[in-house]
């Protein structure tokens, strides 16, 4: 019975952490996660329940923003990033009530924009 108990503890603890991304975060990371958290609680005004969820939830998918665009280039990376985009925006469907939602995704592309070209003028 002990054995059994530790084969369940193991399965669900194992299933557990891999649903979450790389444990370390770089302070830039967490300082964007910080910046971007602070432009949408401005037009969503998340419950102090709701913000570190959110935060979190940031931080995970510019940590998985970041490989991705380390790892690939060109059109294979932005059609890496339009799929992470499109997941995110449902995971925090999550975490927001249908109205926050709903302006999440009014709000998204100004203020986590895919990319950003720079031009140069001559």
């Amino acid at each position: 019975m002990k054995n059994v108990i530790t084969v369940l503890i193991l399965l669900f603890s194992s299933s557990i952490c891999a649903q979450i991304p790389d444990g370390v975060d770089s302070p830039s990371i967490k300082h964007e996660a910080d910046r971007i958290t602070n432009a949408y609680d401005k037009h969503l005004g998340l419950t102090g329940i709701q913000f570190p969820l959110f935060k979190n939830k940031v931080a995970d998918y510019l940590k998985l923003a970041q490989k991705i665009k380390n790892n690939n280039e060109g059109r294979e990376e932005l059609d890496a990033l339009l799929e992470l985009q499109a997941n995110e925006t449902l995971a925090m469907s999550d975490i927001l009530t249908q109205a926050q939602h709903r302006v999440y995704k009014r709000l998204k592309s100004t203020i986590q924009p895919l990319k950003v070209i720079k031009v140069k003028e001559d």
